[in-house]
């Protein structure tokens, strides 16, 4: 199909059919993403150079992988025992849709032109990470025919009083909610309820739980491009969890995930999902398939009553431990000390994802993996401003600091759960962290002559430093002060002012971005709050997410690490990781990195923006790979934050 042809179907009356059109590449589905679509905040489409996925004719596939709805009313009516393999491609066209939309919600990605089925009823689902994972897969199940059901409760495995989110040895199934009985289901009802029921805890299980009574909705994957597909399961040891909706070309494992604020985000699988101990369950899961026995065919085909079964781990091809234990498990079982290899070398758990799922001879470009890392960066970053301005906007900054901090502050209920950004924080500082890392990986290996690694230029260093000032100046945002000015960052800043960003939703909008100096002047806390912020800094300086950890300490409780326990208040590190990738850019050309002005504006440097008309600002853009997918279909377009 030539490219005009696709623009044209994307725009107007082309709109459904290319949300709907999955492609192959490689053995991975891919959706083209959705038409032309203009937010508050963002404009996409129009023509650009990108890297990614590389797909073919998306009509020489055949007509859309999304079936059309059975089930149009209320009724869950089941047509079909159990899912077959078109029903899981469909289902995989139906995640991969959504996650190539631009929706922000549950509720508006069930909305967008990425379903389908929108117009076959008018509930409105919303919930979070957990709920978003179920509630999709139950939806689609809902609108199929097909049989489903879901675990609704959970107890510690070793009996323990822990809170099942974060418990130290995992979770075993106590409870079980099917979507059967002696008359079709009512679905709004039944998909409603589960947002109080499921929770991260549903996805914290020893990867060989099986079939049986009580048996596991997920089970671990094989690291390969057969196996892990749209659809499948992203579990985070630290209460989170996202849906794959994309496998790109270069191995990279795209994500979408709702959060307790209910916004959606999109992100890329790494070490912001922690491998652990196999009793945690986490890393990458497909859903088991159910089947439904002894049920009664009614006169409509429908079946009636009957009862779940489950398929066992040891009839699933695509079921394995290698998350766990390595590719080469250690001889006395210590999953710690198990290896990865890929072609013989070996190589840590994430390489070997990224390795195993990239395709065959796919080989790793240094100034492409920290372009792709960039521009996934300030997806992070414009994510991480919606929460910010969320607390903003609720006016929580204005509010008495509590006395206490919550038990966990990364695993809580309430006000803290819904405005404070202590995990995604973790999130971006890992995520800042392991791209520094990996680009110098890359850059060594280079030097080495590994075959993997690739690079077509004669000068790397200057290409790295000038991708990293292209996304710096092109990942631009602005927040509002207290006094309702407005500053100007970029990328760079936020990676300048990493360990300073205040996750605390009680502080001012300035200590949110890490302001000082004369930025931190409209700020409107107290002496408390500031006292607070001071003492929260070697949290701040943690990237790693610590839920076992108690934290509920007042301010005189809270000590540094180096003089105190985290039992006695002494919570945190005494000294963040090196996040700082412009200086060891420069550190390749022998030169020192200059950081960015403080404050940047339109006008002079230390100039602080206002409401006034004409000021241009573009918000942080969706990473590139988003909404692009080879073949220059679209290229990004900004608008200013007063359009």
């Amino acid at each position: 199909m030539q490219r005009k042809k696709l623009r044209d179907l994307r725009n107007g009356s082309g709109l459904a059919l290319v949300a709907a059109l999955v492609v192959y590449s490689s053995g991975v589905a891919h959706a083209a993403p959705a038409a032309s679509t203009q937010t508050s905040d963002f404009t996409i489409g129009a023509e650009t150079e990108t890297s990614g996925t590389a797909i073919t004719d998306p009509l020489a596939m055949g007509p859309p992988a999304i079936p059309e709805a059975i089930n149009e009313g209320r009724a869950w009516k089941v047509h079909k025992t159990e899912w077959d393999e078109n029903d899981e491609a469909g289902y995989a066209a139906f995640v991969q849709a959504i996650g190539w939309s631009n929706c922000t919600s549950l509720s508006s990605c069930l909305k967008s032109a990425a379903n389908p089925y929108r117009h076959t009823d008018t509930r409105s689902f919303s919930g979070d990470c957990a709920d978003m994972a179920y509630t999709l897969r139950a939806y689609y199940a809902w609108k199929n025919a097909l049989p489903f059901s879901y675990q609704s409760a959970m107890r510690t495995a070793d009996g323990s009083g822990e809170d099942i989110r974060y418990s130290s040895n995992g979770n075993i199934v106590a409870g079980r909610r099917n979507a059967i009985g002696p008359r079709p289901v009512d679905a709004p009802g039944f998909i409603g309820r589960m947002p109080g029921e499921v929770s991260t805890a549903m996805f914290r299980t020893h990867p060989e739980t099986g079939g049986g009574r009580a048996f596991d909705d997920f089970y671990p994957v094989k690291i390969n491009r057969d196996a892990v597909r749209p659809g499948d399961i992203a579990y985070d040891i630290f209460g989170h969890v996202g849906l794959v909706y994309d496998i790109l070309e270069d191995g990279r494992v795209l994500i979408i995930a709702s959060h307790p604020d209910l916004s959606v985000t999109r992100t890329v699988f790494g070490r912001n999902f922690l491998r652990a101990q196999p009793a945690l369950g986490a890393g990458l899961k497909a859903w088991r398939p159910i089947k439904l026995v002894g049920a009664t065919k009614s006169n409509d085909g429908s079946y009636i009553g009957g009862r779940i079964r489950a398929a066992k781990n040891e009839d699933l091809p695509n079921y394995s431990t290698e998350q766990f234990l390595g590719t080469h498990p250690s001889p006395n079982g210590d999953w710690r000390l198990g290896e990865f290899k890929y072609d013989g070398l070996l190589v840590d758990y994430y390489d070997y994802v990224r390795l195993s799922l990239a395709a065959p001879r796919y080989q790793f470009n240094p100034v492409t993996e920290l372009r792709d890392g960039l521009e996934a960066l300030c997806g992070a970053i414009r994510d991480r401003k919606y929460a910010v301005d969320a607390a903003r906007s609720a006016k929580i900054h204005l509010k008495s600091h509590p006395a206490r901090l919550p038990p966990n502050i990364y695993g809580t209920y309430g006000t803290w759960e819904e405005y404070s950004t202590p995990s995604r924080d973790a999130r971006l500082k890992v995520a800042f962290i392991e791209l520094r890392r990996r680009v110098e990986r890359l850059v060594n290996d280079y030097r080495n002559g590994v075959s993997r690694v690739a690079y077509d230029g004669d000068d790397l260093a200057g290409d790295l430093i000038d991708v990293f000032e292209t996304e710096r100046a092109q990942c631009v945002f602005s927040y509002w002060r207290t006094d309702g000015s407005r500053v100007g960052l970029d990328l760079a800043h936020v990676m300048y002012r990493l360990w300073d960003l205040s996750f605390d939703p009680y502080h001012c909008p300035e200590r949110r971005w890490g302001a000082m100096g004369a930025e931190l002047a409209t700020c409107s806390d107290d002496q408390t709050k500031t006292a607070w912020y001071n003492a929260q800094r070697f949290l701040r300086f943690q990237a790693e997410r610590t839920y076992n950890i108690r934290m509920d300490f007042t301010l005189d409780e809270l000590k540094p690490p180096a003089l105190a326990s985290p039992r006695q208040g002494g919570l945190g590190v005494d000294a963040p990781a090196d996040a700082n990738i412009l200086a060891y850019l420069n550190s390749l050309e022998s030169a020192d990195g200059e950081k960015p002005p403080l404050l940047m504006a339109k006008g002079q440097t230390g100039e602080l923006l206002t409401k006034a008309a004409g000021d241009q600002f573009n918000e942080p853009r969706f990473p590139e790979w988003h909404y692009k997918i080879l073949n220059k279909w679209t290229a990004p377009k900004t608008i200013s934050a007063a359009e």
